[in-house]
């Protein structure tokens, strides 16, 4: 006689499986819900440690700005990379290591300053420019003919009319033409990179035109802090073997020429500011010999600055958190010094050197 009743072991091998699945969905679970947590902690931590690293580059822009405040309140004619504020700083701390610098943007051509239309003639920016388009790069310089046809398409970017100049000029048609999804600004420049977009600009020269130019400014070069590498104090002076050949000094010529200086003649400079003692006080020395002996074209050219850009470097273990942010000196409403925070940009990665710093003096 048949039973029905169930096999003991179907039934307990059943109930095995089943709490076996059981287990598995138990352990699963907590795996997930372990990981979960770790990535929550994890997350957790790094969103401290970048809070952390932001207040101490916050810190040091507050810093950089007293120090500015300080400068100007002085009573200062004079601005260069020999002085305090200009002085780069590393500083160990029990989170990690904070590097600070801070360099005069005035020591840069301003690519603002080259809008002048072109019924005006050349500026004495422009031709700066232009000069400057020519030495930028020593191992492929352009020559001067093909420095004054992109320097045109650079100058057509940003002034405000649509009027082509020749030769090398690009407006509105000539970006449509080329099959470009974009048409010039007409209107100042909101970066350096912006300059990629320009027609004829190439990665190289857009490489080396970086640390020479900038996009803030007051309409003045400031002669104590071209070529700032090349400072020295009176009592410092590099033997002739260990000097560097200046760049942005060679920019400076007479208005007649759109050549650059050459480099003998941008040197009578750099020996001009080392007998000021690494600072020159005013401009007297372009009317003595040495010198006097060329006619310089000194408009737009100053000694003293108002813009600056500090970049800041938290290094915590092998991350990097940094900030860059361009300062300006001005006076408020009621006459009194004050330095403002024109941009502040935080950027994941380290410094970059020269690109970010200009080299200590001397």
């Amino acid at each position: 006689m048949l039973s029905n009743c169930p096999k003991p072991r179907a039934q307990q091998g059943a109930t095995l499986v089943m709490a076996l699945i059981v287990v598995l969905i138990v352990v699963a679970l907590a795996t997930r819900v372990s990981r979960d947590y770790f990535v929550l902690q994890r997350t957790f931590e790094n969103d401290s440690e970048l809070q952390q690293a932001r207040a101490y580059l916050r810190g040091a822009e507050s810093v950089a700005k007293q120090a500015l405040l300080l400068d100007m309140k002085s009573g200062s004619k004079t601005d260069s990379a020999l002085e305090l504020w200009a002085q780069p700083q590393k500083l160990p701390l029990a989170e990690g290591v904070l590097t600070v610098c801070v360099i005069d943007l005035q020591g840069r051509l301003n690519l603002n300053d080259l809008g002048t239309p072109a019924s005006e003639g050349l500026s004495a920016m422009q031709k700066r420019f232009i000069r400057l388009l020519q030495v930028a790069r020593p191992e492929h310089p352009l020559d001067q003919l093909a420095a004054i046809a992109l320097a045109n398409a650079v100058f057509d970017w940003v002034d405000a009319d649509n009027q082509t100049r020749y030769p090398g000029g690009a407006e509105e048609l000539d970006y449509l033409q080329q099959g470009r999804d974009f048409r010039p600004a007409n209107q100042g420049f909101a970066s350096v990179s912006e300059l990629s977009l320009v027609a004829g600009m190439d990665a190289d020269l857009l490489a080396a035109l970086t640390p020479l130019v900038s996009v803030w400014g007051n309409g003045t070069l400031n002669l104590n802090s071209l070529d700032s590498q090349l400072l020295w104090s009176s009592s410092s002076a590099p033997s002739s073997d260990d000097r560097k050949d200046p760049v942005l000094l060679r920019i400076l010529n007479n208005s007649e020429s759109l050549r650059p200086l050459t480099v003998e003649a941008a040197a009578m400079l750099v020996a001009a500011r080392h007998q000021a003692g690494g600072t020159l006080a005013s401009l007297e020395a372009f009317k003595q010999l040495p010198l006097a002996l060329q006619q310089w074209d000194l408009a737009g050219v100053g000694l003293n600055s108002d813009y600056f850009q500090m970049s800041a470097d938290m290094q915590t273990g092998p991350h990097h958190q940094r900030l860059v942010s361009v300062l300006a000196r001005s006076q408020d409403a009621q006459g009194r010094a004050q330095v403002v925070v024109k941009s502040r940009t935080f950027i994941a990665g380290a410094l970059t050197g020269d690109e970010d710093c200009a080299a200590a003096p001397r």
